[in-house]
């Protein structure tokens, strides 16, 4: 499969409007395809060539944890159950803020979702695509505000979410927090 997977329309799940989501490898050669490109995956890759497209964004919030992603080590087998496990991922406070940005760049317009893992059918972007084409929004209701405002809320040293609004000490390593 080469670098790249053919744009396609998908219908939104709320509202009936046609949604464009589709993946790109990194190293791809620069196509034109119009609309808004993310980084999705949690640093920037190494050693670009000359002649490849750069993204618009770089959400690294979304990416899969760094444990999830040594287990996979993007083999073939594993795939199925890592999409599961990752979908699952996608349900945590920082991930699902960073998916409502997604859902927010996918009304917007045309969405590419770039990634460096090669190759590309067996990606988090696959998953992440398939997720905004279905419509669905992952993490709690909305509850106003900006998806910033959890930021608060997660630990620095650990990175856990804290469910107590202003808290000053980390419920699990007992880090400070800026609350």
């Amino acid at each position: 499969m080469s670098g790249e997977e053919r744009p396609e329309r998908h219908g939104q799940a709320a509202g009936g409007t046609a949604r464009s989501v589709w993946t790109e490898s990194m190293y791809a050669v620069a196509r034109s395809w119009p609309g808004t490109r993310v980084l999705v995956d949690r640093s920037l890759p190494l050693g670009r060539p000359s002649g490849i497209t750069y993204p618009d964004v770089w959400l690294a919030a979304v990416a899969p944890s760094a444990a999830l992603w040594r287990w996979y080590g993007v083999r073939e087998v594993r795939y199925p159950a890592f999409a599961d496990r990752y979908e699952c991922e996608l349900g945590d406070p920082v991930r699902a803020a960073g998916l409502r940005r997604l859902h927010g760049l996918a009304r917007g317009g045309p969405l590419v979702l770039q990634t460096a893992v090669m190759p590309i059918h067996l990606s988090h972007a696959r998953v992440l695509a398939r997720h905004l084409r279905s419509g669905a929004m992952g993490g709690p209701p909305e509850q106003g505000g900006d998806d910033a405002c959890w930021l608060g809320r997660v630990c620095p040293d650990c990175g856990r979410h804290s469910a107590v609004r202003g808290a000053t000490a980390c419920p699990y390593c007992q880090a400070p927090m800026a609350g």
